[in-house]
């Protein structure tokens, strides 16, 4: 939901970049107790850069990690600046060595992050796997601004940012793959159906179109502060009128009504809907809504044959797993894939920690990831060694790795 409030609010981001701190460098460490704990950088504006570190054993995430750590394989950065038609992409190569590996492009959800993307470099790299990850628009060397575009428009940049690297002499072309987390799930698919994959892995992905998703995310949200009944079916109204106004479908006078009655309402703020709304918004802001909250996945979905794998939490307040889970399932079966793995985690929610109902400061403490996420990832490339399945080549390449 926050992509669309961010546009109504201000449709721009600004945010100070701060100092370099003192912080571990990117790798696989060991712990005291000679554990694997994988450290990252984690940049999402407008906080500063903070280590992310994972336990492999406890399934923790730490900012600090509690014992003294000794690197034991260094992920080495290659910072260079890609060419889009929205404009430059500040774009990072991270490596463990110059040889060949396959490589995978992890896709932003829908937050201000830098190419910093926390454990994940490290964990993929020291799998066997080069990882290419890029600036947010309008975060560290990228122009523009990340709440200005929808899935279609993100997907130009990711496949720009394939295209750029289809000759680097440290990547195995033909076995280069995306992740995508949340709001990214859309996206990855579209790049899936446009350039040729090897993999696709999938985080709490919707199937839904933008504007179902933002009806279930509102009707959540209305719950967690515990509305129920007649208010959310008036939130969810206004709201369905709001889009329907963007869309060309209805008129501004509507909106304005359901608007200025909605704001009277105690649920008001759990609603998701922006203070201080004036009609009709600006063309500018129009356009920039049309493209972040009017699309469908379906039909991409329905062209996609790239090997999947789909992780979700069955107690996803962002994405309704109900309908996600069954729909990608049908989807790609339509499209004839045939390399189509898909879990769904019974405590989870969006980031599959484990939780206890899913609505956000609600994990289970300690905080930690259901048994079995991140390797789930790494695990399911390594058994495609199949010789009949389209991944055989990078299975062999994963499985020689650490």
């Amino acid at each position: 939901m926050k992509y669309v409030t961010a546009l109504l609010a201000s449709l721009l981001l600004v945010a100070p970049v701060s100092a370099r701190e003192q912080l571990l460098a990117p790798g696989l460490y060991r712990s005291a107790a000679g554990e694997s704990v994988y450290v990252g950088v984690e940049h999402e504006l407008p906080d500063a850069r903070v280590n992310e570190s994972f336990d492999a054993r406890t399934q923790r995430l730490y900012s600090t990690f509690p014992q003294p750590l000794r690197l034991v394989a260094a992920v080495h950065e290659d910072r260079r600046v890609v060419r889009a038609s929205q404009g430059r992409l500040g774009v990072s190569l991270w490596y463990a060595d110059d040889r060949p590996h396959p490589a995978i492009i992890l896709i932003h959800g829908n937050d201000p992050e830098t190419r910093e993307m926390g454990f994940l470099i490290p964990f993929f790299a020291a799998s066997g796997l080069d990882v290419i990850t890029y600036d947010q628009r309008g975060t560290g060397e990228s122009a523009g601004s990340w709440n200005l575009n929808g899935p279609v428009q993100r997907a130009y940049d990711v496949e720009a940012i394939f295209d750029a690297f289809a000759r680097d002499p440290r990547i195995d072309p033909a076995h280069v793959g995306v992740w995508g987390f949340s709001n990214g799930g859309w996206t990855a698919p579209i790049v899936a159906a446009h350039r040729p994959l090897a993999f696709m892995i999938l985080k709490s992905a919707p199937a839904e179109s933008l504007e179902a998703n933002i009806m279930y995310e509102v009707e959540q949200r209305m719950h967690e502060y515990h509305f129920h009944g007649a208010s959310v079916d008036d939130a969810l109204a206004a709201w369905r009128v709001l889009i329907a106004s963007i869309d060309g479908r209805a008129s501004w006078r509507s909106a304005k009504e359901a608007y200025d009655a909605s704001e009277k309402q105690p649920w008001f703020e759990a609603a998701f809907l922006p203070p201080h709304l004036t009609f009709p918004l600006p063309l500018p802001t129009v356009a920039a809504l049309r493209r972040a909250v009017i699309y469908d996945p379906l039909p991409t979905l329905r062209t996609v044959r790239t090997p999947t794998l789909a992780l979700f939490g069955a107690l996803d307040r962002n994405v309704d797993v109900r309908h996600a889970a069954p729909t990608f399932a049908s989807a790609f079966a339509r499209a004839g894939m045939t390399d189509f793995t898909e879990r769904v985690y019974p405590n989870a929610g969006h980031s599959l920690e484990v939780s206890r109902t899913g609505f956000n400061g609600d994990a289970e403490p300690p905080e930690r990831f259901v048994p079995g996420y991140p390797s789930i990832m790494t695990d399911w490339l390594r058994e495609r060694g199949d010789s009949t399945q389209p991944l055989a080549a990078l299975a062999a390449v994963l499985g020689r790795a650490n």
